[in-house]
C-alpha cells in the first residue's frame, strides 16, 4: 500500500560504474529536472575521501567489539569506534588522526572548535609488528572518542590518518557517523515492480520529529543506504504530510533500489582448505593463492555471509592474535566474461579490501588462451566481498538476468538542517534487513 505513495525527492547517488557480477542498475543518471509537477532525478554526491596510500592495507572502522558492523555511534554515549589498519613495512612509527565534520552531502563545513570539545587531532601510537609472517607489516589500532577527542555535535564525520603531526601527509580517510538518536524512527521496506523482471526495494521511513526542534518539516531529510555503500546513498527531502505530526519519507518507485546481483565472497580465513581456492603455493614469498574462476553468467552468490561491504579479519581467522599473525597472500582473481570473449573497455577488481574504489592498479589483464581476465592483489587473510566493474554497457545489459542478492541490509539516516549550527545534524539512524 505504501508503495503507491508519491512525493518529490532528491537522491544522493548515481551509478558511475556498472557491476558486471550481475548488477541490474541503470545505465546512467539522467539530468535533474525541476518544477512543481516534475519528479527530481537522482543526483550523485561525491564523498571525496582521500584514497589509501599504496602501503596502507586492510582498513577497518567499526563499533568497538562488533567487527563488520557499520560505523555508527551515539553522541555522548559510551560506545566507541575501533579503527584498525596495516602498513606494509618492517618498522612502525607514530601517526596522527585528524577529524572533520561534514554536512549531509559531505561538504566539510565547520571549524574544529565547533564540533570538537578539545583537540582536532590525536596521536595513533598503538602499533605492533606482525609475528612470523612472510610479508612484514605493522598493525595499528586506534579507538575514539577518547580523552583527547570528544564530539560536540552529531552528523557525518571523516577521520584522516596522516604522518605524525602533518595534516597534509595523508595516508587515508574513512567516513563515520555520530547520531543523536533523539527522534522516534520506524523503518520498513516495500517491493515495487522493476523493469528487469525482479522487484526493486522501496525504503520507507516514519519519523516523529523531536519535541525540542521547532523547525520547518522541510528541514528534515532522510538518506537511505544499501549494504554500507554510503557513497551511493539516496535521499528524500519532501515528506508526506498525510499523518502529521508523523512524517513519511520514501523514494519514488522508479528511483528505489533496483535489483543488484550479489557480490562475490572471498574467504581466506584458512589458506589450506577452501572451495574457492584452485591452487596454492606456500614456497614463494609472499604465499600465492589462485582462486577458482568467477563466471559472469552465474554472478556472485546471495547465500554467502552478508558482510554489508565490510572486511572481517579477527572474527574470521581462527588463530590467536590474528591481527598480527594473519598472512598477506598474493591472490589471483579470474573473471570469465560472457561467452569467454573479451569485452569492450577495462575490467577492474574492487571490494571491501580497497573500500570499493575504482582503482586502475587493480585492472585485470585479458588472457586469450584461457578466455578470461586475471589480476593479482596482495590481500590479508580474512573475509571480503568483491566485484568486477566495467563501463561496457553491452556486457552489463547481458548480465541483468542474473539472480539478485536474496537479502540486503538497509539503513535510514535522518538529517535536520540546523540553521543555528550552519550544518546538518544526524538525529536518528535505523537499520533493517530486507529479504
Amino acid at each position: 500500500m505504501k508503495s503507491l505513495l508519491r512525493t518529490t525527492f532528491c537522491a544522493a547517488a548515481a551509478v558511475l560504474l556498472a557491476v558486471v557480477s550481475g548488477c541490474a542498475g541503470t545505465d546512467q543518471a539522467n539530468e535533474e529536472t525541476r518544477g512543481p509537477s516534475r519528479i527530481q532525478q537522482p543526483d550523485f554526491v561525491e564523498m571525496d575521501l582521500a584514497a589509501a596510500d599504496q602501503d596502507v592495507r586492510t582498513v577497518q572502522l567499526y563499533p568497538t567489539g562488533q567487527e563488520g558492523e557499520l560505523p555508527f555511534i551515539e553522541l555522548g554515549g559510551e560506545r566507541t569506534l575501533a579503527l584498525e589498519f596495516d602498513l606494509i613495512s618492517a618498522r612502525g612509527r607514530p601517526l596522527s588522526a585528524y577529524f572533520y565534520h561534514a554536512d549531509r552531502i559531505w561538504r566539510r563545513d565547520l571549524s574544529p572548535g565547533e564540533y570538537l570539545e578539545s583537540f582536532q587531532h590525536d596521536n595513533v601510537s598503538d602499533y605492533s609488528i606482525s609475528s612470523g609472517t612472510q610479508v612484514p607489516y605493522i598493525h595499528y589500532e586506534y579507538e575514539f572518542p577518547n580523552d583527547a577527542i570528544q564530539f560536540l555535535i552529531s552528523g557525518n564525520y571523516i577521520v584522516r590518518v596522516t604522518e605524525q603531526g602533518d595534516e597534509e601527509a595523508v595516508l587515508f580517510e574513512r567516513a563515520f557517523f555520530v547520531t543523536e538518536q533523539s527522534a522516534a524512527l520506524e523503518f520498513v521496506t516495500d517491493m515495487v515492480i522493476a523493469g528487469d523482471g525482479y522487484p526493486s526495494t522501496q525504503p520507507i521511513a516514519f519519523l516523529q520529529p523531536p519535541s525540542g526542534i521547532q523547525g520547518n518539516v522541510f528541514d528534515y531529510n532522510v538518506c537511505f543506504v544499501r549494504n554500507g555503500r554510503f557513497d551511493m546513498a539516496r535521499c528524500s527531502d519532501r515528506p508526506s504530510l498525510m499523518n502529521q505530526p508523523e512524517l513519511q519519507f520514501y523514494l519514488e518507485p522508479e528511483y528505489s533500489f533496483e535489483p543488484e546481483g550479489a557480490p562475490y565472497f572471498l574467504d581466506l580465513s584458512n589458506l589450506r582448505s577452501s572451495v574457492s581456492i584452485a591452487a596454492s603455493d606456500f614456497v614463494q614469498s609472499p604465499y600465492r593463492i589462485d582462486l577458482e574462476p568467477d563466471y559472469a553468467r552465474f554472478g556472485g552468490t546471495g547465500f554467502s555471509r552478508l558482510l554489508t561491504g565490510q572486511t572481517v579479519v579477527s572474527g574470521a581467522v581462527q588463530m590467536a592474535d590474528a591481527d598480527i599473525r594473519a598472512e598477506y597472500v598474493l591472490t589471483r582473481f579470474s573473471y570469465v566474461p560472457p561467452d569467454e570473449r573479451r569485452i569492450g573497455g577495462e575490467v577492474i577488481l574492487t571490494g571491501s579490501f580497497n573500500d570499493w574504489r575504482y582503482d586502475p592498479a587493480n585492472q585485470a589483464t585479458w588472457v586469450p588462451e584461457e578466455g578470461r581476465y586475471e589480476v593479482d592483489v596482495l590481500i590479508k587473510q580474512g573475509q571480503y566481498e568483491y566485484r568486477y566493474l566495467t563501463r561496457d554497457r553491452r556486457t552489463v545489459r547481458s548480465l541483468r538476468g542474473n539472480m539478485p542478492r536474496s537479502e540486503n541490509q538497509y539503513a535510514a539516516m535522518v538529517y535536520y538542517d540546523d540553521v543555528s549550527l550552519s550544518t546538518d545534524r544526524l538525529i536518528a539512524v535505523r537499520q533493517t534487513l530486507s529479504q
